[in-house]
């Protein structure tokens, strides 16, 4: 009976070894430089949303349901004059 492994298969050429993965801590906290970022965008967003909603309730943009997609676009001038 054969007691060598299997060869690991060639990747470009090269051998590879299999990498254990590294094991995480279970409270690990995400980089600060990350989570910072993630704030800010999820921050920006939120600003957006409002700015929407706020266009959509003066009656500057319309809702334009598309199927299952729903749309916004500027109102149009007659619709603004009435």
């Amino acid at each position: 009976m054969n007691r060598h492994l299997t060869p690991v298969p060639r990747v470009n050429g090269h051998a590879r070894r299999p990498r254990f993965a590294r094991p995480l801590t279970r409270d690990a906290a995400v980089p600060d430089d990350r989570t910072a970022a993630a704030m800010d965008d999820a921050l920006e967003a939120r600003r957006l949303i409002d700015d929407l909603i706020a266009l959509v309730d003066a009656g500057l943009v319309v809702p334009i349901e598309d199927g299952d997609v729903i749309r916004y676009a500027p109102a149009e001038p007659d619709d603004l004059s009435a």
